[in-house]
């Protein structure tokens, strides 16, 4: 079996559609259609259920999904490996952070490096998600560490998306707010409060669709008093006791000192931080970052906070 059958399978089920994965690998409905029944007879199992309506994913479908996604990312780093061999890459690492990520285990990651690539050189962008994914499609930035629903369409085909970290939300409040006598609650006592969200434009159009309308208004009923364009406005209403405010349990404000955490409780949302990078621009110092990144959150627990009782050597 080649890779590009693979890629082709996968790309049906990323998009739903055989007519999108066509058009993606650039090849007729009827060539994808017939490269998914040459690996269905070499497999010797269905990956597609089809009906008038449409199709679904078998159960061992899915399950090769799975393994096809690593197969492919296997390959894509080591031919980027390869080829930073063959072309003497350099070092130098554009290295963007979503907005208020606990940057220890970055610290960290970057700490190793520089043992490993003493002459490294590195830059670091913790901007809106919007501006990272636009220095991203320019070039400028080498690896994002973000939400990648604004990066999965319209991104270069060598582009990586590998999950880092998959965890729910906190609530922050002004130290002075009737909420910051507690360590705990729940949604529904939530109704009343004057919410401030980063806009459209800062989050980007999925992600904000996503994070805003479909989790806070229409599954929880929670509506944004304040929308701003960045974090920084955002933390300013909310230290000023004007609103509150939901965050990812990885992410956290700048100044803690002028907040409250409050651990939610019915509230079961999750979201999913990756590393996104290209293959065919990666030096090998990229490489070992994303490695490194991967390995250092698989070891934290799921609010992405380093253990003060442990130390992680990446």
């Amino acid at each position: 079996m080649n890779l590009e059958k693979v890629k082709c399978f996968v790309d049906i089920v990323k998009y739903n559609s055989f007519t999108r994965a066509a058009q993606e690998n650039y090849i007729t409905q009827a060539a994808i259609s017939q490269q998914i029944a040459s690996m269905e007879a070499e497999l010797g199992f269905r990956l597609f259920i089809r009906s008038k309506r449409g199709f679904t994913v078998t159960d061992a479908g899915k399950a090769f999904y799975d393994s096809s996604l690593r197969l492919l990312t296997l390959y894509s780093r080591s031919v980027s490996r390869a080829r930073c061999i063959a072309e003497n890459l350099s070092g130098y690492i554009s290295l963007g952070m979503w907005p208020g990520l606990n940057p220890v285990p970055f610290y960290q990651v970057i700490q190793g490096m520089f043992q490993e690539f003493p002459n490294m050189q590195i830059t670091v962008w913790p901007d809106t998600p919007t501006d990272l994914r636009h220095k991203y499609t320019v070039g400028k930035l080498a690896l994002a560490v973000a939400l990648p629903y604004d990066f999965i369409n319209n991104v270069s085909a060598d582009t990586v998306i590998e999950p880092l970290i998959t965890c729910g939300y906190r609530l922050y409040v002004s130290c002075s707010h009737p909420l910051a006598k507690s360590d705990v609650a729940d949604i529904s006592e939530l109704q009343g409060e004057k919410f401030v969200v980063l806009g459209e434009d800062g989050l980007g159009f999925q992600t904000y669709n996503l994070m805003v309308v479909e989790q806070m208004q229409n599954h929880h009923h929670l509506t944004p008093a304040f929308v701003v364009p960045n974090f920084a406005t955002q933390q300013a209403l909310v230290a000023a006791g004007q609103a509150v405010m939901l965050l990812p349990e990885c992410c956290s404000p700048m100044t803690s000192a002028s907040f409250k955490a409050i651990r939610l409780t019915g509230y079961p949302e999750t979201c999913t931080f990756s590393a996104i990078w290209r293959t065919t621009s990666a030096s090998p110092a990229l490489l070992a970052c994303a490695t490194r990144l991967k390995e250092y959150f698989s070891q934290l627990p799921p609010d992405g906070c380093p253990s003060t009782k442990a130390s992680h050597t990446v």
